[in-house]
């Protein structure tokens, strides 16, 4: 059974769902996930800026954001949010589409959900060297260097 991938886009923006949700496919099958249920939101900073302040205690948008579930059997694994607007940006920083930046955010949000974290710049090696082995299993560029962008409190209108 493969994994349960729900993406529900809130923005005016239109973009192409197929490379993050194969990319969230891959991830959960490496690591043996493969009926994992995730829903997915694409939202814009202003979005993200409250659901970080509000979940977080953080009063700035971020690029994304997850919310495990529950640990009981037939549990979803949990949700993701990403923020279009820092998807846009890191696709034009890193000169790749915006379809593959999100499908990096998701990756990252999907290890995230899986349990790892990046709170230490080894933990950030660790699972940049994750997104990549899946990155490259799901037919997507890789990039050793690959980072979120700097909040830019300028750019979301609070």
């Amino acid at each position: 059974m493969m994994a349960t991938i729900t993406i529900r886009n809130d923005t005016a923006k239109r973009t192409r769902h197929s490379t993050l949700s194969n990319a969230l496919e891959v991830l959960f099958e490496i690591y043996n996930v493969p009926c994992a249920k995730v829903d997915v939101l694409l939202t814009d900073d202003k979005t993200m800026k409250r659901l970080n302040k509000e979940f977080r205690g953080i009063d700035e948008a971020t690029d994304v954001l997850t919310f495990p579930a529950p640990d009981w059997d037939g549990a979803p694994l949990g949700d993701i949010a990403i923020s279009l607007d820092f998807a846009t940006r890191g696709a034009a920083a890193r000169r790749v589409p915006v379809h593959e930046e999100l499908a990096y955010l998701g990756i990252h949000g999907g290890l995230h959900l899986l349990g790892y974290d990046d709170e230490t710049e080894q933990e950030r090696e660790d699972m940049v060297d994750r997104m990549n082995v899946v990155a490259a299993m799901a037919g997507i560029n890789t990039d050793e260097n690959w980072a979120s962008q700097p909040h830019n409190p300028e750019q979301v209108n609070g």
